[in-house]
């Protein structure tokens, strides 16, 4: 890059740079301006806009954590009922363990000869389930 090239890329950039600063002292001077016509050009009230800026942030910042409250609530309801399922599968599996060791107890109790009330009674089945079981397993 040549020495011209480079004085002219410094100049543009350095102009761009002006031109940021001025706008950005001229946006605030309008804002200056903007709250003295409001009646606000000795300050003495420039603290009832800070109020009003600190109560739209208090009641956005309430929305956010209201959001994030509702979503979290929803999470537990979700994992709560993941959660019940799980229990309810795991409750239909020891039924079943449950019932088949109550069954192969009964086979074993009648392959001893004991009678279906006494079967019924030693495993807390009714006398028509330890019956069947007794007359189908006596041997």
């Amino acid at each position: 890059m040549t020495l011209g090239t480079s004085a002219i890329l410094l100049a543009t950039l350095l102009a761009g740079i002006t031109l940021v600063a001025f706008g950005l002292l001229r946006n605030r001077a309008r804002d200056a301006e903007a709250v003295a016509e409001m009646g606000h050009s000795d300050g003495a009230d420039a603290p009832d806009m800070s109020q009003e800026l600190a109560g739209a942030f208090a009641a956005r910042l309430e929305a956010i954590m209201a959001e994030q409250t509702a979503r979290q609530s929803e999470a537990l309801s979700d994992a709560l009922a993941g959660l019940k399922s799980d229990i309810q599968d795991l409750k239909s599996d020891v039924e079943w363990l449950a019932g088949e060791r109550m069954i192969e107890q009964a086979i074993t109790l009648a392959q001893t000869g004991l009678e279906a009330d006494e079967i019924g009674r030693e495993l807390g089945l009714t006398r028509e389930t330890a019956e069947t079981i007794r007359m189908f397993r006596r041997h």
